[in-house]
């Protein structure tokens, strides 16, 4: 399995944010607010995430099957592989270079050792 995942905005200043996988076998992406105390594992607030329409609970990463896999945690404005909207709990596996969507926020990701 790889050991490091890079989140990375596709904008004009691109931003980006490193996981390590090894601590553990999944990870919640979305965003914190003030009007909530909780605070997802992969925090994407600072990538404008309110106004792109991302969940505070938006989509995990999970290791299954020995691979990286993300579902949609029933998100209201949905998660994307490659333009592609995925059905709310259902794994689908990751792999380095894909693009992924949570809401209107546009990330790449790379899977590295």
């Amino acid at each position: 399995m790889e050991s490091k995942l890079v989140i990375q905005t596709l904008d004009s200043s691109p931003q980006s944010v490193q996981v390590s996988l090894l601590t553990t076998d999944g990870f919640v992406l979305g965003r914190s607010d003030s009007r909530s105390s909780f605070v997802p594992d992969i925090d994407l607030a600072d990538f404008k995430a309110l106004e792109k329409g991302v969940s505070r609970r938006h989509a995990a990463l999970v290791r299954y099957q020995e691979k990286l896999h993300i579902i949609d945690l029933a998100s209201i404005n949905g998660t994307f592989i490659n333009s592609k909207r995925l059905k709310p709990d259902i794994p689908y596996m990751l792999t380095s270079g894909d693009q992924l969507g949570f809401g209107d926020l546009l990330l790449s990701i790379s899977l590295e050792q």
